[in-house]
């Protein structure tokens, strides 16, 4: 993989860490498109692997944009993902606490603490849609997977017995 297509790959992590309310998982749909369909560094198996390993693995869930990078272009590749994710959201915080604490950007910071919440729903539909849509089993795995939601919507069941 060249420097420029790295330089690239870091830039959209990097633009996609600023929509990032709702984790990095939120963004997985995004991260799809462009390394499977858009450029097709890896296959959406690979890509669904990536995810699965990462989430199994004890640590935070930002490890499968590691995992992801690794299989784009080994170590190159895991720096370019995982610092592109990481590095605005570190500098992000920083920046808006320091505005929030003038009182003219007081209410458009309110406003867009109000607004992100939709958008975080949204990005957790669209990483579930993809990674549902292609699950093994056909309707079966769709009715577990509704099955799965109604529990979690409807009862107190803790999510880790529905994974056991």
């Amino acid at each position: 993989m060249s420097f420029a297509e790295l330089l690239a790959l870091f830039l959209h992590f990097a633009s996609l860490s600023m929509l990032a309310t709702g984790g990095a998982i939120a963004l997985a749909s995004d991260m799809h498109r462009y390394v499977v369909e858009q450029h097709g560094y890896i296959t959406h198996s690979q890509f669904v692997n990536s995810i699965a390993l990462a989430q199994a693995a004890p640590g935070p869930n930002i490890l499968f944009v590691t995992v992801m990078g690794w299989q784009v272009a080994g170590l190159p590749g895991a720096l370019a993902t995982t610092f592109g994710l990481a590095l605005p959201a570190f500098v992000y915080p920083f920046v808006v606490s320091r505005l929030g604490r003038r009182a003219q950007f007081h209410r458009a910071l309110k406003a867009v603490q109000r607004g992100l919440g939709p958008v975080a729903v949204g990005l957790m539909v669209s990483t579930c849609f993809l990674l549902a849509r292609q699950a093994p089993g056909g309707w079966k795995g769709l009715a577990i997977l509704l099955v799965t939601f109604a529990i979690l919507l409807f009862t107190r069941c803790p999510p880790v017995l529905l994974i056991l």
